[in-house]
Protein backbone atom coordinates (compact mmCIF):
# COMPACT_ATOMS: atom_id res chain seq x y z
CA UNK A 1 0.00 0.00 0.00
CA UNK A 2 1.50 3.42 -0.82
CA UNK A 3 1.40 6.05 1.79
CA UNK A 4 0.95 9.74 0.47
CA UNK A 5 3.61 11.74 1.22
CA UNK A 6 2.68 15.72 1.75
CA UNK A 7 5.61 18.42 1.31
CA UNK A 8 3.15 20.78 2.70
CA UNK A 9 -0.37 20.75 4.56
CA UNK A 10 -2.73 22.82 6.68
CA UNK A 11 -5.23 22.16 9.08
CA UNK A 12 -8.27 23.74 9.85
CA UNK A 13 -6.55 27.45 8.29
CA UNK A 14 -8.14 30.33 9.15
CA UNK A 15 -7.57 34.18 8.37
CA UNK A 16 -10.09 37.01 9.68
CA UNK A 17 -9.37 40.50 8.70
CA UNK A 18 -12.35 42.20 10.86
CA UNK A 19 -15.75 41.22 9.37
CA UNK A 20 -14.44 39.45 6.26
CA UNK A 21 -13.51 35.85 6.38
CA UNK A 22 -11.00 35.25 3.86
CA UNK A 23 -9.95 31.28 5.13
CA UNK A 24 -12.57 29.55 6.35
CA UNK A 25 -10.92 26.32 8.21
CA UNK A 26 -8.64 25.54 5.13
CA UNK A 27 -7.08 21.79 4.82
CA UNK A 28 -4.84 21.43 2.27
CA UNK A 29 -2.90 18.90 1.28
CA UNK A 30 0.25 19.32 -1.21
CA UNK A 31 1.99 16.03 -2.48
CA UNK A 32 5.54 15.95 -2.78
CA UNK A 33 6.96 16.12 -6.17
CA UNK A 34 3.34 17.61 -7.83
CA UNK A 35 2.31 20.42 -9.28
CA UNK A 36 -0.96 21.46 -7.42
CA UNK A 37 -3.37 23.56 -9.28
CA UNK A 38 -5.35 26.63 -7.00
CA UNK A 39 -8.43 27.50 -8.43
CA UNK A 40 -11.21 29.87 -7.05
CA UNK A 41 -12.98 33.09 -8.61
CA UNK A 42 -11.37 36.47 -7.14
CA UNK A 43 -12.01 36.78 -3.87
CA UNK A 44 -11.91 33.14 -2.56
CA UNK A 45 -8.66 33.27 -0.48
CA UNK A 46 -5.87 31.84 -3.04
CA UNK A 47 -3.31 34.99 -2.41
CA UNK A 48 -4.33 35.04 0.90
CA UNK A 49 -3.39 30.84 1.41
CA UNK A 50 -0.03 31.41 -0.61
CA UNK A 51 1.08 34.69 0.95
CA UNK A 52 0.61 32.11 4.92
CA UNK A 53 2.10 29.13 2.94
CA UNK A 54 4.91 31.75 2.10
CA UNK A 55 5.28 32.84 5.74
CA UNK A 56 4.60 36.75 4.62
CA UNK A 57 1.30 36.79 6.46
CA UNK A 58 -0.12 34.56 9.30
CA UNK A 59 -3.22 33.13 9.91
CA UNK A 60 -5.58 34.17 12.50
CA UNK A 61 -6.05 30.42 13.92
CA UNK A 62 -4.92 26.66 12.42
CA UNK A 63 -2.07 25.12 11.52
CA UNK A 64 0.84 24.70 8.65
CA UNK A 65 2.71 21.57 8.45
CA UNK A 66 5.90 21.35 6.31
CA UNK A 67 9.52 19.91 6.96
CA UNK A 68 11.46 21.91 9.69
CA UNK A 69 13.84 23.01 6.97
CA UNK A 70 11.75 23.32 3.77
CA UNK A 71 12.94 26.07 1.38
CA UNK A 72 10.14 27.70 -0.26
CA UNK A 73 10.34 30.38 -3.24
CA UNK A 74 7.61 32.27 -4.11
CA UNK A 75 6.26 34.67 -7.04
CA UNK A 76 3.08 36.11 -5.35
CA UNK A 77 1.69 39.43 -6.89
CA UNK A 78 3.75 42.15 -8.81
CA UNK A 79 7.78 40.33 -8.69
CA UNK A 80 9.84 42.91 -6.86
CA UNK A 81 12.50 43.40 -9.69
CA UNK A 82 15.06 46.45 -9.98
CA UNK A 83 14.23 48.28 -13.67
CA UNK A 84 17.18 49.58 -14.20
CA UNK A 85 19.87 46.60 -13.68
CA UNK A 86 19.73 44.31 -16.04
CA UNK A 87 18.72 40.38 -15.61
CA UNK A 88 21.71 39.40 -14.52
CA UNK A 89 22.38 42.51 -12.42
CA UNK A 90 18.74 41.76 -10.46
CA UNK A 91 20.04 38.13 -9.70
CA UNK A 92 23.66 39.02 -8.67
CA UNK A 93 22.21 41.54 -6.51
CA UNK A 94 19.52 38.93 -4.78
CA UNK A 95 22.57 36.54 -4.81
CA UNK A 96 24.83 38.93 -3.38
CA UNK A 97 22.60 39.95 -0.37
CA UNK A 98 21.95 36.20 -0.10
CA UNK A 99 25.68 35.58 0.76
CA UNK A 100 27.15 34.33 -2.66
CA UNK A 101 30.69 35.33 -3.61
CA UNK A 102 31.37 37.07 -6.65
CA UNK A 103 32.49 34.00 -8.65
CA UNK A 104 29.62 31.93 -7.34
CA UNK A 105 27.49 34.96 -8.30
CA UNK A 106 28.14 34.73 -12.24
CA UNK A 107 28.10 31.48 -12.34
CA UNK A 108 24.92 30.72 -10.14
CA UNK A 109 22.99 33.64 -12.52
CA UNK A 110 24.18 32.46 -15.53
CA UNK A 111 23.15 28.88 -15.01
CA UNK A 112 19.77 30.46 -13.40
CA UNK A 113 19.21 32.41 -16.73
CA UNK A 114 20.03 29.35 -18.35
CA UNK A 115 17.17 27.16 -16.29
CA UNK A 116 14.63 29.79 -17.18
CA UNK A 117 15.95 30.11 -20.96
CA UNK A 118 16.63 34.13 -20.87
CA UNK A 119 18.18 35.72 -23.31
CA UNK A 120 19.43 39.22 -23.42
CA UNK A 121 20.52 39.00 -19.78
CA UNK A 122 22.26 42.30 -20.53
CA UNK A 123 19.25 44.46 -21.48
CA UNK A 124 17.35 46.31 -18.81
CA UNK A 125 14.77 45.16 -17.26
CA UNK A 126 12.34 48.52 -17.79
CA UNK A 127 12.75 47.38 -21.58
CA UNK A 128 11.51 43.41 -21.05
CA UNK A 129 8.21 42.20 -22.15
CA UNK A 130 5.88 40.60 -19.52
CA UNK A 131 6.94 36.92 -20.85
CA UNK A 132 10.96 38.16 -20.13
CA UNK A 133 9.67 39.62 -16.64
CA UNK A 134 8.08 36.53 -15.66
CA UNK A 135 10.93 34.23 -16.69
CA UNK A 136 13.10 36.66 -14.30
CA UNK A 137 10.79 36.54 -12.03
CA UNK A 138 11.14 32.60 -12.03
CA UNK A 139 14.76 32.67 -11.67
CA UNK A 140 14.67 35.05 -8.77
CA UNK A 141 12.45 32.56 -6.94
CA UNK A 142 15.00 29.97 -8.09
CA UNK A 143 18.48 31.62 -6.13
CA UNK A 144 18.54 29.09 -3.61
CA UNK A 145 17.07 26.04 -5.69
CA UNK A 146 13.64 25.64 -3.34
CA UNK A 147 11.79 22.18 -2.56
CA UNK A 148 8.83 23.94 -3.14
CA UNK A 149 7.52 26.87 -5.45
CA UNK A 150 4.70 29.47 -5.51
CA UNK A 151 3.17 30.80 -7.91
CA UNK A 152 0.31 32.85 -8.13
CA UNK A 153 -1.19 33.55 -11.69
CA UNK A 154 2.01 33.29 -13.25
CA UNK A 155 0.22 33.38 -16.73
CA UNK A 156 -1.48 36.82 -16.50
CA UNK A 157 -1.15 38.79 -19.30
CA UNK A 158 1.15 36.74 -20.91
CA UNK A 159 1.07 36.12 -24.71
CA UNK A 160 0.58 32.87 -26.51
CA UNK A 161 4.17 32.52 -26.90
CA UNK A 162 5.09 33.60 -23.07
CA UNK A 163 2.17 31.28 -21.77
CA UNK A 164 4.35 28.16 -23.43
CA UNK A 165 7.44 29.48 -22.22
CA UNK A 166 6.36 29.65 -18.77
CA UNK A 167 4.78 26.11 -18.48
CA UNK A 168 7.40 24.58 -20.12
CA UNK A 169 10.01 25.98 -17.11
CA UNK A 170 6.94 24.74 -14.46
CA UNK A 171 7.31 21.44 -16.25
CA UNK A 172 10.76 20.99 -16.22
CA UNK A 173 11.42 22.67 -12.73
CA UNK A 174 9.28 19.51 -11.83
CA UNK A 175 10.20 16.87 -13.96
CA UNK A 176 14.48 17.53 -13.67
CA UNK A 177 14.67 18.92 -10.56
CA UNK A 178 11.88 17.68 -8.22
CA UNK A 179 10.01 20.90 -7.00
CA UNK A 180 7.11 20.82 -6.00
CA UNK A 181 4.81 23.77 -7.31
CA UNK A 182 1.93 25.42 -5.94
CA UNK A 183 0.51 27.30 -8.56
CA UNK A 184 -2.95 29.73 -9.21
CA UNK A 185 -4.49 30.33 -12.29
CA UNK A 186 -7.80 31.36 -13.94
CA UNK A 187 -6.79 29.96 -17.22
CA UNK A 188 -7.59 26.40 -16.59
CA UNK A 189 -7.22 24.88 -19.73
CA UNK A 190 -3.54 25.63 -19.47
CA UNK A 191 -3.54 24.82 -15.57
CA UNK A 192 -5.00 21.08 -17.26
CA UNK A 193 -1.58 20.65 -19.31
CA UNK A 194 0.78 21.16 -16.29
CA UNK A 195 -1.13 20.06 -12.68
CA UNK A 196 -1.55 16.58 -11.12
CA UNK A 197 -3.38 18.00 -7.97
CA UNK A 198 -6.03 20.41 -7.72
CA UNK A 199 -7.68 22.28 -5.14
CA UNK A 200 -11.10 24.26 -5.67
CA UNK A 201 -11.10 27.70 -2.91
CA UNK A 202 -15.00 29.25 -2.77
CA UNK A 203 -15.33 32.28 -0.53
CA UNK A 204 -13.00 30.66 1.56
CA UNK A 205 -13.45 27.53 2.05
CA UNK A 206 -11.69 24.31 0.25
CA UNK A 207 -14.53 22.50 -1.73
CA UNK A 208 -12.84 19.97 -2.80
CA UNK A 209 -9.31 18.54 -3.93
CA UNK A 210 -8.59 15.44 -6.61
CA UNK A 211 -5.70 14.27 -8.62
CA UNK A 212 -5.90 14.78 -12.67
CA UNK A 213 -6.80 11.03 -12.41
CA UNK A 214 -9.88 11.39 -11.17
CA UNK A 215 -11.31 14.12 -13.99
CA UNK A 216 -10.76 11.20 -17.03
CA UNK A 217 -11.38 12.65 -19.91
CA UNK A 218 -12.79 15.93 -18.93
CA UNK A 219 -12.16 19.19 -19.30
CA UNK A 220 -11.07 20.69 -16.43
CA UNK A 221 -13.51 23.77 -16.43
CA UNK A 222 -16.21 21.91 -17.08
CA UNK A 223 -15.13 19.88 -14.08
CA UNK A 224 -14.35 23.12 -12.12
CA UNK A 225 -18.06 24.13 -13.04
CA UNK A 226 -19.67 21.23 -12.38
CA UNK A 227 -18.12 20.56 -8.86
CA UNK A 228 -17.78 24.94 -7.47
CA UNK A 229 -22.00 25.34 -8.54
CA UNK A 230 -23.13 22.40 -6.67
Amino acid sequence: MNVMTYIIKTDALCKQYKETTALNHVSLHIPKGSIYGLIGNNGAGKTTLMRILSELQTQTSGTVLKPKNLKIGTIIESPALYPTLSARGNLEYQLKITGYSGKERKKRSARLLSLVHLKDSRKLVMNYSLGMKQRLALAMALVEMPDFLILDEPLNGLDPEGIKDIRNVILELNHKFDVTILISSHILGELQKVATDYGFLKNGKLIREFSSSDIADEDLETFYFKNILS
